[in-house]
């Protein structure tokens, strides 16, 4: 801002010693010619009135105004000090006239003037000023007025000249004004930009330290600890000063700082937990091998089977964690085909009767009539899988789980429900994430990976369905989701 002040200043000053006096110029040439206009227009018109309206012009204009024939005689003139051809010989405004015409009708000349000249010039008289007598009268005097006047007009002046119709005959229309020197209105000018620039340059000092308080020192800080959110440090708070953008921008750095925070967080997490469940079926398959080998007798089926069983569960583990990345990354296409999801939950359940008669887990589905769907059937059967697995790991002592379907006219609502401990309201919404984890201490599934409700989400975000859970600590779960029947004519109820 200050920097902005001194360079218009200096502009300012180059202008006033360059430019001001050419401008000063074409300022008056450009009156004079419109002058000149005026009276052309006025003579053109007619009637008897024009003498007042060029009389107006040459005084509103501050010019001489003078009509020669082609001869030098003077027809028409308005008396002022600048009348030229009062020095002139007939001679000499006959050779005006011509080289006017010979120059194409119009001609502008500058003129050095020095005092003897303008007092012999100054013979005319000027309303309100004494006619000022020749200077070879000895006895005749000068009123003051007059001499401050012929004093303020030393210098140059401006004559243009231009070839009119004058009572149907070509004349010379002789138009002069004074250029005053502009020394003292240029110290002027100096002066008053001196000091409209100190105020300006006070005034920029002012807005420049409140500017910095108010927009750079808070963008600085802003910057400053960006930086160190950059290089990890979550721990970092922005401070919402500032004007609105930038109270508006910390505190959306402070939610991303947070959000960092906890990704990072869960992130661990995650490692923490798949090391976790990495490191359990192996340590079990390697136990269990050591044992087949080093006892005699247990080389049986049954150890053979516990570690086909954990090496499935790493299988499905690793399988997990492939598709969660293949959703994420968009990859995976839909295979849309009608099919009935009634009969897809059937045969979900059904793979669970070993399951559910070894370890006493009941599976409950409850339905009002056999349902079509467009959809990928494989994945909402991994939905399928991937829900009934998480509410066999959290369900109640009574090991009981129900599955719903509800039917509203082509929308469908499917519900898998447990009776276990249920969802804290502030942790519905982030069991969905693949890094998320409930509670303090990982559980190791009693079926799947823990990694199924990331799977789901992505599937339901594919097809476009709505989902969700409704939980009450101490109730159990009901995790559900939507989907749209198909109308299949002739396809009976079951």
């Amino acid at each position: 801002m200050v920097g902005f002040v001194a360079i218009e200043f200096i502009l300012l000053n180059i202008f006033q010693v360059f430019f001001i006096d050419s401008f000063y110029k074409q300022i008056k040439e450009s009156e004079i010619k419109s002058a000149a206009k005026e009276i052309t227009s006025a003579i053109s018109s007619g009637g008897n009135d024009y003498q007042t309206t060029l009389q107006n012009i040459a005084r509103e204009a501050s010019v001489s105004i003078e009509i020669l024939d082609s001869k030098g005689t003077v027809q028409y003139s308005v008396d002022s000090p600048f009348n030229l051809t009062k020095t002139m010989t007939d001679s000499e405004k006959s050779d005006l006239f011509t080289s006017t015409k010979n120059a194409g009708g119009s001609v502008m000349t500058m003129n050095d003037s020095d005092s003897n000249e303008q007092d012999n010039s100054f013979k005319m008289n000027i309303p309100g000023i004494q006619p000022v007598p020749d200077n070879n009268n000895s006895n005749s005097t000068t009123p003051q007025d007059a001499n401050q006047f012929h004093r303020g007009m030393h210098g140059k002046s401006l004559t243009y000249s231009q070839i009119i119709k004058y009572n149907g005959m070509d004349t010379l229309l002789l138009l002069s004004t004074a250029i005053t020197p502009l020394g003292a209105t240029s110290r002027i000018i100096s002066v008053t930009i001196r000091y409209a620039n100190a105020i300006l340059l006070v005034f920029s000092v002012l807005l420049a330290f409140v500017l910095y308080r108010k927009i750079s020192k808070p963008i600085m800080m802003t910057n400053s600890k960006a930086k160190k959110l950059a290089e990890g440090n979550y721990d970092v708070t922005f401070s919402e000063g500032g004007y609105s953008e930038i109270s508006q921008l910390n505190a959306t750095l402070d939610y991303a700082a947070e959000e960092l925070s906890k990704t990072e967080q869960l992130q661990r997490d995650l490692f923490a937990n798949i090391s976790h469940d990495l490191r359990t079926p192996l340590t079990m398959i390697r136990g269990y091998a050591e044992m087949m080998r080093d006892i005699p007798g247990e080389n049986s089926a049954e150890n053979v089977q516990v570690i086909i069983d954990e090496t499935n569960r790493l299988s499905n583990l690793v399988t997990d964690i492939l598709d969660i990345s293949k959703l994420q990354s968009g990859v995976t296409k839909l295979n849309l085909e009608v099919f009935s999801i009634t009969d897809s939950i059937k045969n979900v359940i059904t793979r669970y009767d070993k399951f559910m008669s070894s370890k006493g887990y009941s599976i409950t589905f409850e339905y009002d009539k056999n349902v079509y769907v467009n959809a990928d059937s494989i994945k909402i059967s991994q939905v399928l899988y991937n829900l009934i697995n998480n509410a066999i790991n959290y369900t109640g002592a009574d090991k009981k789980v129900t599955i719903r379907q509800k039917t509203d006219g082509y929308k469908t609502r499917i519900e898998v429900a447990d009776s276990g401990e249920g969802i804290a309201e502030d942790e519905q919404k982030l069991i969905w994430d693949r890094y998320y984890k409930a509670g303090k201490n990982h559980k190791r599934s009693a079926v799947g990976t823990g990694l199924g409700l990331s799977i789901v989400k992505n599937i339901f975000i594919l097809h476009g369905l709505k989902y969700g859970v409704e939980s009450k600590k101490g109730e159990g779960s009901v995790f559900y989701f939507y989907i749209d029947a198909v109308k299949i004519e002739n396809i009976e109820d079951c």
